[in-house]
């Protein structure tokens, strides 16, 4: 069976060559630019035939005024992963749901984006 970790990576480089959005695989580079995205929080649950992983894409932005920039890139992300099928790492992809989170602490903008993916 695929491991789950070459499917965030795959993930990752899709991404990343679609222009959206520079997307990181569990952090962030510190030299990273406003806006920009992380794979975040996998949970994965063995089933029957094959694996199943939640995992969240937390997109940050400084931004206030990029509101409409910030849903743009959520739902350019989400046309590019829902029913994507990854053949090599044995996985396709779906949408579950999509959350803002604000941090003022950081005065950070941040919009939640949770994934299944089910790796066969």
């Amino acid at each position: 069976m695929p491991n789950s970790k070459d499917v965030f990576i795959a993930i990752q480089e899709f991404i990343n060559s679609s222009d959206v959005i520079k997307l990181y695989y569990e952090e962030a580079s510190k030299k990273a630019t406003f806006p920009y995205g992380v794979i975040t929080d996998p949970v994965e649950t063995s089933l029957r035939y094959g694996n199943l992983v939640y995992f969240d894409i937390n997109i940050w932005s400084k931004e206030p005024t990029t509101g409409d920039d910030l849903e743009d890139i959520v739902r350019k992300i989400i046309n590019l992963l829902d029913r994507k099928l990854f053949p090599k790492q044995r996985a396709v992809v779906y949408f579950e749901t999509q959350k803002p989170i604000s941090d003022p602490e950081f005065e950070l903008i941040k919009k939640q984006i949770t994934f299944s993916i089910k790796v066969f």
